[in-house]
């Protein structure tokens, strides 16, 4: 009987312990009380800023649409047709935070920029400097610094107008179409750090929309890089100069190029790209600084229009001194634009830097003069690694070949 009243109070104190312990287990599980409700958000996936002709900032916005499920029918059976995936917003204010404010006064939802993937800025505004307006993103606790910048011709509201899109939204759009063309894409983070830098230089993606893919709407692609100097856009870079600076930045990525290896007519070759890379070298000779570029590449044939089969080391050997000289004027070409806009992107003054400091020191207060006075020498190595299934070209008869 004495042993009994210890595990009789043992008994009573767990009882009483017990809802203590309920409750204590039930507190993680009480969730966030200070959050918001994904119902009550409007996520932004992509974001436009834009100046307008009396200096005001024009935000424009690409908001997730909630999806409604159709359960009910129509009497023919056929359900209905469900709405956009996302719905585009846009107000007017002095700045960028003052149109996020005049946005949120229309919207019934609390504007979230978690999910903020790309950033399209117009050209007027890029051309009168953005840096400002970018101070609003960088310092939002919410946006990620990943976010991906790029630049269209026009307004940037005219690109969200646009309904050719392969994609179900247009930051989906932009960013598959920057994840083709670059090896590296760009995000805010870097473009900070580039007008932060000593020559304030720096490039983005220049979305245009053209008339090429036919039908009476453009199509939106990425055209070239426009060119930043001293935070505001100074011009853009399209065509061979694209290729150019591509070639120059390591950004190539399976290019087609097409040469003339001379001779009758056809006389053509196209190859891909399969691996780059660029070295630049600077070099102190006679008082004065020069920048080798140095490039390798390892191509592919993809056709051949002459008569020359491929098999044979000299027809090799004349398609790569082709592709080279091809190469070489090009880069010189597209140094020289970059030379007259005054804008180091490629990170001469960088290369000169890294070599000797000491130098870059005396020569950094007067860099903005001297970079467009820099002698360049190029020096392309092509290596021609893949022919093809065909050595010689398709259905050549064999007398009509090894004709130059």
């Amino acid at each position: 009987m004495r042993k009994s009243k210890p595990i009789s109070a043992m008994l009573q104190l767990c009882k009483l312990l017990l809802p203590l312990v309920a409750v204590a287990a039930l507190l993680p599980l009480t969730g966030c009380w200070d959050r918001e409700e994904v119902n009550g958000l409007a996520i932004v996936t992509s974001a436009g800023f834009d100046r307008m002709k009396d200096g005001a900032i024009e935000m424009t916005l690409e908001i997730a649409a909630p999806q409604q499920k159709e359960s009910s029918k129509t009497q023919s059976g056929d359900r209905k047709e469900q709405k956009g995936k996302t719905i585009i917003h846009s107000a007017v204010g002095e700045t960028a935070g003052d149109a996020q404010g005049r946005l949120q006064m229309m919207l019934p939802r609390k504007i979230y920029w978690g999910q903020l993937q790309v950033l399209i800025v117009g050209e007027a505004l890029a051309r009168d400097g953005f840096r400002e307006q970018l101070d609003y993103l960088v310092r939002h606790d919410e946006i990620r610094l990943r976010v991906a910048p790029f630049v269209t011709g026009g307004k940037a509201r005219d690109f969200f107008e646009l309904p050719y899109l392969l994609e179900q939204t247009r930051a989906d759009f932009l960013q598959r179409e920057s994840a083709r063309v670059f090896q590296k894409p760009i995000t805010i983070s870097q473009l900070v750090q580039r007008f932060s830098s000593d020559q304030q230089s720096a490039i983005l993606p220049f979305v245009d929309s053209s008339k090429e893919g036919g039908g009476s709407e453009g199509v939106p692609y990425i055209k070239g890089y426009a060119v930043f100097n001293q935070g505001k856009m100074v011009g853009t870079m399209t065509g061979n100069s694209y290729f150019g600076m591509r070639l120059i930045m390591n950004q190539l990525k399976r290019d087609a190029q097409t040469v003339n290896v001379g001779g009758e007519s056809p006389s053509h070759v196209t190859l891909t790209t399969i691996r780059s890379n660029c070295r630049l070298l600077p070099s102190h000779k006679e008082g004065e600084w020069q920048m080798n570029i140095h490039i390798s590449s390892g191509l592919s044939m993809i056709q051949n229009t002459t008569r020359l089969p491929m098999s044979e080391p000299k027809h090799i050997r004349k398609v790569e001194a082709a592709m080279a000289e091809h190469i070489r004027k090009n880069v010189e070409q597209t140094v020289a634009e970059v030379q007259r806009m005054r804008a180091d992107i490629f990170g001469f003054g960088e290369a000169i830097n890294r070599q000797n400091p000491r130098e870059w020191s005396k020569l950094k207060p007067r860099w903005d003069n001297f970079f467009p006075r820099v002698k360049v020498n190029v020096v392309v190595d092509i290596n021609v690694r893949r022919i093809g299934m065909n050595s010689a070209p398709a259905g050549l008869p064999p007398e009509e070949q090894r004709k130059p």
